[in-house]
């Protein structure tokens, strides 16, 4: 597989916000945007970044129209989608992943565009990140400090690491990072989006009760390429579930199936305090996750 990184952000460069899943009000954009143009970028909002149809943000077509345009548009240096929700498995049919390929640039966002950057990943080979997003992180009166210093420092080209909380199963494991959003993940079951090469799965979630998590993450443990290409695990956060004890004896049984190193409490997470990661970048995982 090989794979394309895109250009580092730097000052001056242009920011792109989109909405692919929901809905978003111009309040909380403008704010983001305002935050964004003081850190010295320039920000271009998608045409169609207000528009709203039931719980998407407008249809699925012009969702995709700011999509395609700001993959092409050459003075666009980085997206950042504007928030999750719902709405991204709507455009799989309509995207063109060789408009992507062509035009490789930074591209963020985590829970449901967690689809995006799986399918960017698989079908235009290109290196995404699962970071905080512009509404959902950027917009609020005070930017949590570890989401800010770790979101420019990876989008920057700086390497990083991530230390874990807890040990399921020791060991050290090599390949690239694929997983995110699990319920996310899970709804592609049905078309070929597993990595063909070895990779380090990481995953969280919110609100979901423990029993959903196991009957998702048995759909990934039941699909023959996702046993074979897995080395290891990165568990993030799983908030706002209903056992922490059922949940603990879950990941402990999922790392023992899968027989791979696997470590948990890493900050990847719908909370405020979240951790940048390269979507597809090559890491090592040995307790902590070091990117290289």
């Amino acid at each position: 597989m090989n794979l394309i990184k895109p250009n580092p952000l730097k000052i001056g460069d242009t920011i792109a916000i989109i909405a692919p899943s929901g809905p978003v009000e111009f309040e909380p954009v403008s704010r983001a945007k305002q935050y964004f143009e003081a850190k010295g970028y320039r920000v271009k909002l998608g045409e169609h970044l207000f528009d709203a149809d039931r719980y998407l943000a407008g249809s699925d077509e012009v969702r995709v129209e700011d999509l395609h345009n700001a993959f092409a548009d050459k003075e666009i240096n980085a997206i950042i989608c504007a928030r999750g929700g719902y709405g991204a498995i709507r455009l799989i049919k309509l995207i063109d992943f060789e408009l992507i390929k062509n035009n490789p640039k930074i591209f963020c966002g985590y829970s449901d565009v967690t689809l995006l950057s799986a399918l960017f990943l698989k079908y235009a080979n290109l290196i995404t990140y699962s970071s905080p997003m512009a509404v959902s992180d950027f917009a609020n009166d005070s930017v949590d400090e570890v989401t800010e210093s770790s979101f420019f420092k990876v989008l920057g080209g700086e390497k990083d690491f991530y230390m874990s909380k807890t040990t399921y199963s020791p060991g050290k494991a090599e390949g690239i990072i694929w997983g995110g959003n699990l319920s996310t993940v899970v709804s592609l079951c049905g078309i070929d989006f597993i990595p063909d090469s070895d990779f380090i799965f990481f995953a969280e979630d919110v609100n979901e009760p423990v029993y959903k998590l196991d009957k998702m993450l048995n759909q990934l443990i039941n699909i023959k390429k996702f046993r074979e290409n897995i080395k290891g695990i990165a568990f993030g956060e799983f908030s706002g579930v209903d056992d922490e004890a059922w949940l603990e004896a879950l990941l402990t049984e999922t790392s023992e199936i899968l027989n791979v190193p696997s470590y948990g409490g890493f900050k990847f997470t719908h909370a405020s305090e979240k951790q940048t990661i390269p979507y597809g970048g090559y890491a090592v995982l040995d307790g902590s996750l070091n990117l290289y």
